[in-house]
């Protein structure tokens, strides 16, 4: 009669029948022995010798038959201590179902085992055979496959899902085929010293051909290693990663990490905006900024330091809009639930096409469950005219997307000072330009409070803004090399005295020379910037500083008063 078999990787159905039998019919599978060194059990025996003599009792031995003979599947030990004992005969469960090979002998061993082995080197050991990662004689499907990850979850039970599995077995993978690494991730998991999400991390670093970064280098940077022991968060280390390959390039290795600049009113972070890593228990209220132009402008030369991780730059407008979504999700994990985000930016044109940077970025905020609040035109004049090549109207004009992190976002009312006003400019704008050729230096406006309270007169504050802008770019002046990516201080004042509460915190991640900084801290925010390159630093520093000394309480509370309705807010989901 051909007797039933049974894969692997399920609970053995027993019979209900306990049966003696003798210990001459009893053997122990070779297999057992190539899981477990027996040297390493004496001392184990020696007290399961004890135990048995001290009660009189020993469970059950779990066996199947084979031939003449009963094969132990679980209780080996225990054979061997009543063995020890000189005992003839001892309690056995007969398993109903055969193995079908060696290596399934050995899984049904590991079933029974898994969980009771205390050695970590034996439970690596166990798992690696178990999970196939070990050369064995057989092949598994998917499905026997999927039923060992759900053994191995429910045996190790919160923390091992199958995904964590299945990172735990690439991690096996990853030391059989790398046996002299130090990282040791497979043990650092079976003692719970780092988390499954860190190795995976690791993995994919050194996994993906793109990062070019191995086990070499590693022993020379150290930067996975301060990954693993937490202090450095995943985007933190792949940009050391490319700041390492970079810096390997061009002669240095050693990596820097600037030093944060904090005061009472602004926070300067600078580095790459994708691994920016605010202060422990800071929160922001928003983040205002106008991002790069796609592929119109390069910041700074394309050899300085840290131009490689500017944005901007991507081959692929779709990657472009990836890295600034994924920069506002930064934001937004640091971020009040009523917060906003609300970004400038302009669209660009090759071969005389548009890209489509707008629509695409609203599309790819919505995908990650970002709120789309409003499209609002800032009509500029005084363009730069374009070729007559061009086929297209002249651009006069530039996007301010709002989105929100919820739908119960922060809003204040902004009220019509002077309905009898038209909403143009009349006055202009001497911010952007220096128009007195007497003047060596000009940092924006003179009398700030009466330039706002001409600005927010003049514009109805609708869905169109206008602003003159003036060829010369006052924010230029102290620059090292020019900086083309500025817009007017003036140009914030409406969305912060909206959507950003008083005293509370913006965040600008593109901070170029610093006006979002400088419109926040004259309308009492507290700020936040973020510049990838430190020679506009100290010239954001001293931006900065200038809108605190310009700060002054009584215009501010007058504009505040004639400008901002009473209502704390008012919610626009409806």
């Amino acid at each position: 009669m051909q007797k039933q078999t049974l894969s692997a990787g399920v609970v053995l159905p027993l019979f209900n029948r306990v049966t003696k039998l003798q210990l001459s019919q009893l053997e122990i599978p070779e297999e057992w022995d190539e899981i477990f060194e027996r040297k390493e059990k004496k001392q184990f025996i020696e007290n399961l010798k004890k135990q048995i003599v001290k009660s009189g009792y020993c469970n059950p031995i779990v066996v199947f038959k084979f031939e003449d003979k009963y094969v132990i599947v679980d209780g080996v030990l225990r054979f061997l201590a009543v063995k020890d004992l000189n005992l003839n005969e001892v309690d056995c469960i007969i398993l109903e179902n055969y193995p079908n090979s060696k290596d399934e002998v050995k899984d049904w061993i590991i079933e029974f085992n898994l969980k009771s082995v205390p050695s970590l080197e034996e439970r690596k050991r166990l798992l690696s055979h178990y999970l196939r990662v070990v050369d064995t004689e057989s092949e598994l499907d998917e499905s026997t496959y999927n039923e060992k990850y759900k053994f191995i979850s429910e045996q190790y039970g919160r923390g091992w899902g199958r995904n964590n599995v299945i990172t735990f077995k690439k991690s096996l993978v990853f030391e059989k085929e790398n046996p002299e690494n130090s990282l040791n991730l497979s043990n650092k998991l079976l003692e719970n010293e780092v988390s499954f999400d860190r190795v995976k991390g690791v993995l994919d670093i050194l996994n993906d051909k793109k990062n070019n970064y191995d086990l070499e280098k590693e022993k020379e940077a150290k930067v996975i290693e301060g990954f693993l022991s937490k202090k450095y968060d995943l985007r933190k280390t792949e940009s050391l990663v490319r700041q390492y390959n970079h810096k390997k390039e061009t002669g240095t290795t050693n990596i820097d990490i600037a030093t944060n600049i904090i005061s009472d009113r602004y926070i300067i972070l600078p580095g790459n905006s994708l691994d920016v890593k605010f202060p422990e228990g800071t929160l922001i209220n928003g983040i205002l900024t106008s991002i790069p132009y796609y592929n119109q402008i390069e910041y700074s030369e394309k050899d300085s330091k840290n131009s490689e991780f500017e944005i901007g730059r991507e081959k692929k407008p779709e990657f472009f809009v990836r890295n600034i979504v994924d920069v506002m999700k930064i934001g937004a994990d640091n971020m009040t639930e009523d917060g906003v985000i609300i970004i400038n930016l302009h669209d660009s044109y090759q071969d005389g096409i548009c890209v489509g940077v707008v629509p695409l970025l609203i599309l790819e905020m919505k995908k990650e469950g970002f709120f789309f609040i409003d499209q609002v035109i800032w009509q500029k004049s005084n363009n730069k005219p374009q070729g007559n090549k061009t086929k297209r109207f002249t651009n006069g004009y530039e996007s301010v997307l709002i989105f929100s992190k919820s739908k119960d976002y922060y809003y204040n009312q902004l009220k019509i000072y002077d309905p009898s006003k038209s909403a143009t400019v009349k006055r202009g704008c001497s911010e952007q330009g220096n128009k007195d050729a007497n003047l060596k230096t000009s940092y924006h406006i003179s009398n700030q409070y009466k330039t706002m309270r001409n600005f927010l007169c003049d514009n109805d504050i609708e869905q169109i803004l206008k602003l003159n802008i003036s060829k010369e770019r006052s924010q230029q002046s102290g620059l090292q090399t020019g900086f083309f990516g500025s817009f007017p201080t003036l140009l914030p004042l409406p969305f912060i005295l909206s959507f950003i509460p008083e005293e509370g915190r913006v965040w600008d991640p593109f901070a170029g020379t610093g006006s979002v900084g400088r419109a926040g801290l004259m309308l009492n925010r507290k700020v936040i910037m973020t510049e990838l390159y430190d020679k506009n630093i100290p010239k954001i520093k001293e931006v900065l500083e200038k809108g605190i000394s310009e700060y002054d309480e009584n215009e501010y509370h007058t504009l505040k008063n004639d400008f901002v309705s009473s209502d704390d807010q008012i919610d626009l989901a409806a």
